[in-house]
């Protein structure tokens, strides 16, 4: 049995994929962490910042402070509501149009990530999600 750290590894680990995400990307001018954002709140365009912080697995107050950096450079507005809590988040043509730019770049490193992974990618995907669901039973959260 290895004794090397167990979380030492995945660190490393991504690290090294958001590094190689980050690098193909590059040209649409989005690192992965903004692609990830952008892509959730195209997919759940009524979605609140406390729904967008559940979905993408951060606490409310870091989501803003994403949020604010991504308004900031044009790419979605956080609309004014009577009800801050329950404020949305849209893309505006900026952010639409980043988006259409990395996507097949996002496609690329995916392919690029599958390639290099190989037959154990299934297995290494299925041991990641129970470590989140770790995560998520310490918390008394479901997935």
């Amino acid at each position: 049995m290895s004794d090397k750290c167990i979380c030492t590894s995945l660190r490393q680990a991504a690290q090294a994929s958001t590094a190689l995400y980050d690098r193909v990307l590059a040209p649409s001018g989005l690192k992965v962490t903004m692609f990830r954002l952008l892509r959730q709140i195209e997919a759940n365009p009524d979605a609140t910042i406390s729904e967008l912080a559940e979905l993408v697995g951060l606490d409310r107050s870091t989501l803003g402070r994403n949020l604010k950096v991504l308004e900031r450079q044009g790419l979605l507005v956080l609309p004014t509501c009577a009800d801050a809590r329950a404020r949305s988040v849209v893309l505006t043509p900026a952010g639409c149009a980043a988006l259409v730019k990395a996507v097949p770049l996002w496609t690329q490193a995916q392919s690029e990530m599958k390639a290099s992974l190989g037959k154990g990618l299934d297995n290494l995907l299925g041991t990641l999600e129970r470590v989140i669901e770790l995560d998520t039973k310490s918390k008394g959260t479901s997935p």
